[in-house]
């Protein structure tokens, strides 16, 4: 049975907003632009643009974590709706401060890269995420992931 050991929520910044922000708004630019000098073409580029952006912002509000959740067999990022992501333990080698350069799959809602953990994995690729108080989580998913261990008897 699995249960929730720990949870933090996403650090997001302000800039991340303004990434996902700025590029739907920047859609209508040019369509308001055009709907003073062509009104008719402009209301149908404007009704493609305006869709667009629509679909973009659903996009990014599905495709951004809502928390991280630490439990007590694997470490699960959470979405809008029913959708989640899972790295089990048995796949985990570690977590630590993220590189700079990062490979791997990606979960970011900060652009600093001072908040930014990644999860390493067993033949896979690294996961990386930015909880909220990023000390915090890290030191309680090595007490959590240690007494997994212990409990699995890979460790004495």
């Amino acid at each position: 049975m699995d249960y929730v050991v720990y949870e933090d929520r996403p650090n997001t910044d302000i800039w991340i907003k303004l990434v996902f922000i700025v590029p739907p708004t920047l859609l209508l630019i040019p369509a308001l632009t055009l709907l003073k000098s062509d009104a008719e073409g402009a209301s149908y580029f404007i009704y493609g643009a305006a869709g667009t952006g629509i679909l973009m912002a659903i996009l990014f509000v599905f495709i951004m974590p809502t928390r991280y959740c630490i439990l007590n067999d694997k470490v699960r990022i959470e979405f809008r709706g029913p959708f989640a992501f899972n790295v089990p333990f048995n796949m985990i080698t570690g977590i630590s401060d993220a590189r700079w350069s990062i490979v791997g799959i990606n979960f970011p809602t900060n652009l600093s890269q001072s908040n930014v953990l990644e999860i390493s994995r067993r033949r896979r690729m690294a996961v990386t995420i930015t909880p909220a108080d990023k000390q915090a989580f890290a030191d309680n998913f090595q007490k959590i992931f240690q007494d997994w261990k212990h409990q699995k008897g890979l460790i004495a």
